[in-house]
């Protein structure tokens, strides 16, 4: 770690205590009571909040719940339940209080619901709140649906068929970003540091968490956090979600989700154990085709929970669930087609435990232990099946995987081959928590303390080819690779954050969240990596209309192990197509370069900072404005590093002598001697990725007469990527190359070096969403009408006339241009001043796209206090028009893929 860092750690830690040592001890006692309206049954394991100080409580078998040790003050006090209406009341706390509430069953009957995503409450990290209400009316099959309810998130149909990564704030999805994008499951993070791919390292490959494997039918409530989290969210770079799945008594309910493309069946009920605690128990299926026509692509998952609420003692809560999903990918023939036995398969089973705790402590610097121990087990099985072409009159069958020379076998005819991967990912993940608060006078502070470690390996068979004699890809990307060799990940963190409020006056109000974040990867070993990430939210109310906030911080993303331990580079030339002792053979060297590790990489960091404002209007309208920017400027992509090897290359006129042994002996005999530069395959930190924007959130209020809520959100963003810091480098020109052994056999002597981060990708969109909610609780129904258009969207691949600065001779020394009149290498030499060297570049221009629309409705009806029916019809207006772009005068169809319809049938009993 930094000195520097170390003494803001040190610093941090002794503040915390020097003001936590003035806790008070003693207080008020708040005892509530939670019930049923109407029937005044009691509500077990009811979640009961205290805020700002954050104290919570459960209700226990007969819907009490207590919290001591409370400082006189005025709080707001939450309760929440699962299908009940939440209960936000304001309460004074001059002494020990008892207090009763009857929570309302959900209901379209009732005045308010809500099926658009909550803004948070300024003075935390920028986000969103989705409710069940919410997804029911979206009709959401995934969790990948409902993030279209988040400002600037564009409006789609649902598609289970292909993988659904997560991107906040971003409009491309390269490795990075997706793979440092957090999802969290019931307190659980979504690792996918055990990822391990095969062959060389694909800055766009797909790398972040699937959000189809989480079906939406189990989840209770949804919080998207687009800004700075709270501290005790660690490995991440990007966006946070954080999932909470169902928890409570409910009725028996079915549900059935059917459009062209895809069906959806649910069935789960919550059961009453009385003093045993309340279990909970789902089944969802789920199928979908790409095109109900051509059923080309097809995915099915089975989904699976059990959880578990109970009360160890009085003073201790837990909750314990078991998660099975299984889902499977294929793409293929249409059954209709000739079948010729061209396949993908891939099949994902995972299995996950996890327990969450807390521990009502009631002392001062311990108010409450908090932990969370969760463990996954997944296994993944893909088999990829196809014809490997032969365009050239013969393909080399390359098998080699140690350095040397082979005679080669090759086909000249098309083969049918199978590649299989077999992964077993695996994590551990523990956290603990304290939570403690602190009251004076106007001041209150909440503070949590914690550490967490995670733990992920790999055990999987790896990839391999089911024939290996006529492999999948028969290149230097088809060699076999085992993934159970591979060390495992360790991450060790700690972190600290307090939650201050100062109540200057009956107006005037500062809420201030500060977190720190210490992470170390690979703890106590010669490759350990840390990072610090401090984090700071803060608002302030003006006025009783006006808040103004804003925030910066720091995220850090550990590599996983497929940066960690790349594949072998293999390496395959040609040295010779001739006849020897009559028998003809096809000649190669393979270079095999091992990895080993990517020397030096560190944590992907992204600082986070962001200003809004939040006002109040007349009617209760709200707005809400923010501009953020997002820089990470040490991203994973493979690095430039090279390394330098031999090979002999032989004709019909130099050839190698046979040995005793009957063998070629390719060290004499040869025509020429090549030294070749290749890439070592290592990763590093040197991809640049800017994302900065600005999003509003316009609540417009009810329109009375029409019973109709106005809701009116957008975002212009801008995504700036492929700015690299590494050495960027060429081969020479082969026009250069005229007269020495170089010439047109696609070989380098030398690597020219020219400039980097000049060259960039920048990506523009402006998007507006307007949402119409018409409610007529008499007839328990809400309708809504969703129009989004696309205003902006571009794309500038933008590159830079360049001239060189220096240059990489045989023996890997660097050349500066500046000192050196000529470029020698084996056989020849180049003048520096050659406008041949010069990059030149026309064609910088953006390429921009016509503005689009879409239009969907959507509605809701309570048949019965026991049945639901849902439609809905997106692209309704079936809006697929022929427009021209900025740089053509072609027609192309615009909107495609958009329209779809479908229905949902919902049942309790």
């Amino acid at each position: 770690m930094h000195r520097s860092h170390k003494q803001s750690l040190v610093l941090a830690i002794a503040l915390l205590f020097s003001v936590i040592s003035f806790a008070q001890k003693g207080g008020h006692t708040l005892n509530v009571t939670v019930t049923e309206k109407g029937t005044r049954d009691a509500i077990i394991m009811a979640t009961m909040q205290l805020q700002p100080i954050g104290a919570m409580a459960v209700t226990d078998v007969n819907g009490k719940a207590t919290i001591n040790n409370i400082p006189s003050g005025e709080y707001t006090l939450q309760i929440s339940y699962v299908g009940f209406e939440p209960v936000n009341t304001r309460v004074k706390i001059s002494k020990d209080l008892q207090m009763q509430f009857q929570m309302t069953p959900s209901s379209l009957s009732l005045r308010e619901v809500q099926v658009v995503a909550r803004q948070r409450e300024s003075g935390a990290s920028t986000a969103n709140v989705i409710g069940r209400q919410a997804i029911d009316h979206l009709q959401a099959t995934s969790l990948a649906d409902v993030m279209q309810l988040i400002p600037g998130q564009l409006m789609d149909r649902p598609d289970l068929t292909a993988k659904q990564g997560l991107q906040l704030r971003t409009l491309q999805n390269n490795s990075t970003m997706a793979f440092g994008t957090s999802i969290v499951v019931d307190g659980v993070p979504m690792s996918n540091n055990g990822e391990i791919g095969q062959g060389a390292f694909s800055g766009t490959a797909f790398a972040g968490s699937d959000m189809r494997q989480i079906s939406a039918d189990n989840i209770e409530e949804v919080e998207v956090i687009r800004g700075i989290p709270s501290a005790e969210y660690g490995d991440l770079t990007s966006g946070l979600v954080v999932v909470h799945s169902k928890v409570g008594v409910t009725p028996w309910q079915v549900k059935a989700k059917i459009n062209p493309g895809l069906q959806n069946y649910s069935v789960g009920k919550g059961f009453s154990l009385d003093k045993a605690g309340i279990i909970n128990a789902s089944f969802d299926y789920a199928k979908a085709w790409g095109d109900p026509r051509q059923k080309t692509r097809s995915f099915d998952r089975y989904t699976a929970n059990i959880g578990w609420g109970y009360d160890i003692t009085p003073h201790w809560h837990a909750d314990t669930k078991l998660r099975f999903m299984q889902a499977k990918d294929w793409t293929g023939q249409d059954p209709d087609a000739i079948q010729d036995g061209t396949e993908n398969k891939s099949k994902t089973t995972t299995v996950g435990l996890n327990h969450n705790g807390r521990i009502r402590m009631d002392l001062p610097l311990i108010r409450s232990l908090k932990y969370t121990l969760g463990v996954t087990m997944t296994q993944t099985d893909t088999r990829n099946t196809s014809f490997v072409s032969v365009s050239s009159g013969l393909l080399p069958i390359l098998t080699a995987r140690e350095t040397g020379y082979y005679s080669v076998p090759w086909v000249t005819s098309s083969y049918l081959a199978t590649g299989i991967t077999e992964s077993r990912p695996g994590n551990i993940f523990f956290k603990m928590t304290d939570d403690f608060f602190w009251r004076s006078g106007k001041t209150v502070q909440s503070f949590k303390v914690g550490v967490d470690y995670h733990y992920d390996w790999n055990t999987g068979r790896g990839y391999y080819n089911a024939d290996e004699s006529l492999p999948y890809r028969p290149n230097s990307n088809g060699r076999p690779r085992a993934f159970d060799d591979i060390p495992g990940l360790h991450q060790l963190s700690a972190f600290v954050e307090d939650q201050f409020t100062y109540n200057i006056n009956k107006v005037n109000r500062l809420r201030i969240n500060f977190g720190l974040r210490f992470t170390s990867m690979q703890p106590f070993s010669n490759v350990a990596t840390t990072a610090l990430s401090p984090r700071l939210n803060a608002a302030f109310t003006v006025t009783k209309w006006l808040d103004i906030r804003g925030g910066i911080g720091l995220n850090s993303k550990t590599p996983g192990l497929m940066h960690l331990y790349p594949d072998k580079k293999y390496i395959d030339d040609l040295v010779g197509n001739f006849t020897m002792a009559t028998t003809p053979a096809y000649y190669t060297h393979t270079e095999v370069y091992d990895v080993q590790r990517s020397k030096g990489l560190k944590n992907a960091t992204t600082t986070k900072v962001e200003v809004g404002a939040d006002i109040k209007l007349p009617g209760n309208r709200k707005l809400s404005i923010l501009a953020y920017e997002d820089r990470t400027p040490n991203g994973f992509e493979a690095a430039a590093d090279y390394f330098t090897y031999t090979y002999n290359l032989f004709d019909d006129t130099h050839m190698p002598t046979i040995g005793s042994d009957g063998q070629p002996d390719f060290s004499t005999g040869y025509a020429y001697q090549f030294t070749c530069f290749a890439t070592t395959g290592q990763l590093a930190n040197t991809d640049k990725t800017i994302n900065r924007g600005v999003e509003y959130d316009f609540d417009l209020g009810e329109i009375k007469p029409l019973k109709t809520n106005l809701y009116f959100s957008g975002a212009w963003n801008e995504t700036k990527t492929d700015w690299s810091t590494r050495t960027n480098t060429m081969s020479v020109p082969a026009a250069l190359l005229t007269g020495t052994k170089y010439a047109g056999r696609n070989i380098s002597p030398v690597r020219i070096v020219y400039p980097s981060g000049l060259d960039y990708t920048r990506l523009r969109r402006f998007v507006t969403t307007l949402r119409a909610v018409t409610h007529i609780p008499q007839l328990n129904m809400v309708a809504s009408f969703t129009a989004q258009a696309i205003w902006h969207n571009s794309t500038w691949s933008y590159t830079a006339d360049k001239n060189p600065i220096g240059w990489i001779s045989s023996d890997l020394v660097y050349h500066d241009i500046n000192s050196a009149d000529y470029i020698t290498f084996d056989g020849g030499q180049i003048a520096t001043n050659d406008e041949k060297l010069q990059l030149k570049y026309s064609d910088n221009e953006p390429t921009e796209s016509p503005t689009t629309w879409n239009l969907s409705a959507r509605l809701t009806k309570e048949i019965s206090k026991t049945g639901t029916l849902s439609l809905y019809v997106d692209n309704c207006l079936f809006y697929e028009p022929y427009l021209k772009g900025n740089k053509t005068s072609t027609l192309s169809q615009r909107n495609t893929g958009k329209f779809a319809f479908g229905a949902e049938l919902s049942l309790k009993f």
